[in-house]
């Protein structure tokens, strides 16, 4: 397939990397020195702003199977879109940073003829309410449209199930644990699997029976959640939060941007500071706080305002990342959870180009996680056994109707079952051949 990429910045140079090895891709960006850095892939870069119809004639995109529009400017991205649609592209994907343009995190088939449009974003404050929500996760992914949601978290020394084995849990009804990540070792639990401190565990369910379960995680009910910066991300988590009975504070620097704010946020306090006022965060008893939310525009400031309110006494800090390779190094030095805007990106559009039934694609402590239909007639009437995965990969869940199956080797797949799948990124081509 011929594809065109406008913008050469983190998400279209990690798209255009995973794309180049099977199809013929084109990278547009107007930075020569993105330009420079991507023609040592393999793709054919072009120097130019892709909202210019000379540029997308450069990129051949008359002939172009799946156009994608990442680039800074959602203009540029809506706009070169519209061209591709045009000049008769098949699929069109874009991001937009603003969510004027849309009201949620992704739109399947926008009316003005998008095929995808990807709110980052808004998809990350959604990310951000469910750890609120959900004390102790570090991750919670929800699958088949929020039916079921997957809560990861870690082991701690004060947690009730540390040490026991997975039989003597009595977990609720339609709840299992699919998975557990240990020092990298991605195992299959069984009934007689030992849950050791440390353990990534994942817990899949619906989301009022994984309520029920609280205690496990080993951590107290949140009611006091400061956030830090009133832009995109920070005011739509106050906008999901108000609507909860929990205490919320937002913090801006910008008198314009807390006045209107305060028109719109009913619950939250918003107030007029400067977060990396030692203090101000004193006197705003900022110490007190069950989660604190760093959403400023700079890393490097959402780092110091965790940092700093961890000092004083905050229980759990959650910060916004926009450069991928700093997540890793947020969460060594001792924030608890950094999430990457762009990384949402990279697997929406991933998923969204997969020929397969595949509506779930995400990364957690470096498993894939994969939500795949069963809709090939040889597959129904099979038994979980009988389907040989890749070595590094486990089915950890059937969800069929309003049930979460428990997976063992006798189970019995039906048409329309939807299957969790554990398994690492470059598996995912060798379990598409099995089930598409």
């Amino acid at each position: 397939m011929r594809i065109v990429i406008a913008g050469a910045g983190e998400v279209g140079l990690n798209l255009a990397k995973a794309l180049s090895e099977k199809n013929e891709v084109y990278v547009i960006d107007k930075d020569e020195e993105k330009i420079e850095y991507i023609k040592d892939l393999n793709v054919e870069a072009i120097k130019g702003n892709a909202a210019n119809l000379e540029i997308l004639n450069k990129a051949n995109i008359k002939k172009a199977d799946i156009f994608i529009g990442v680039t800074g400017n959602d203009e540029v991205n809506l706009l070169s879109g519209l061209a591709a649609k045009k000049f008769g592209v098949n699929k069109t994907i874009v991001r937009v940073g603003n969510p004027e343009y849309v009201n949620k995190p992704f739109v399947v088939n926008h009316p003005m003829g998008f095929d995808l449009i990807v709110c980052p974003q808004l998809a990350l404050a959604n990310e951000v309410s469910n750890l609120i929500t959900i004390p102790g996760a570090i991750e919670v992914i929800s699958f088949s449209g929020g039916k079921v949601e997957m809560v990861e978290f870690v082991v701690e020394e004060n947690s009730s199930i540390a040490g026991k084995k997975i039989a003597e849990l009595n977990l609720p009804p339609n709840v299992i644990i699919t998975a557990i990540c240990r020092e990298d070792e991605l195992i299959l639990p069984r009934g007689d699997t030992e849950i050791l401190v440390g353990d990534k565990v994942a817990i899949v369910g619906k989301p009022e029976d994984l309520l029920k379960i609280r205690g496990y995680f080993g951590k107290p009910v949140v009611k006091n959640v400061v956030i830090f910066g009133g832009g995109t991300i920070g005011s739509y988590v106050a906008r999901i939060l108000d609507k909860s009975n929990l205490n919320i504070k937002l913090i801006d620097s910008n008198p314009e941007v807390c006045e209107n704010l305060c028109s719109i946020l009913k619950r939250t306090r918003v107030i007029i500071g400067d977060a990396t006022d030692l203090d101000f965060l004193i006197e705003e008893e900022i110490g007190k706080s069950d989660v604190v939310v760093s959403t400023t525009e700079s890393d490097e400031k959402n780092l110091l305002i965790c940092l700093l309110t961890k000092s004083l006494g905050a229980k759990k800090a959650i910060a916004k990342v926009e450069k991928g390779v700093y997540v890793k190094l947020f969460e060594k030095v001792g924030i608890d959870v950094a999430l990457n805007p762009r990384k949402v990106t990279f697997y929406e559009v991933m998923k969204h180009l997969r020929l397969m039934q595949t509506h779930t694609l995400v990364d957690v402590s470096g498993m894939t996680i994969l939500e795949i239909s069963v809709e090939k007639e040889d597959l129904s009437g099979k038994k979980i056994a009988e389907i040989s995965l890749p070595k590094k990969s486990i089915i950890g869940g059937v969800l069929r109707g309003e049930e979460c199956l428990i997976p063992k080797g006798d189970t019995t797949l039906k048409m329309g079952d939807k299957l969790l799948i554990f398994t690492t990124w470059d598996e995912i081509d060798r379990i598409e051949k099995v089930f598409k």
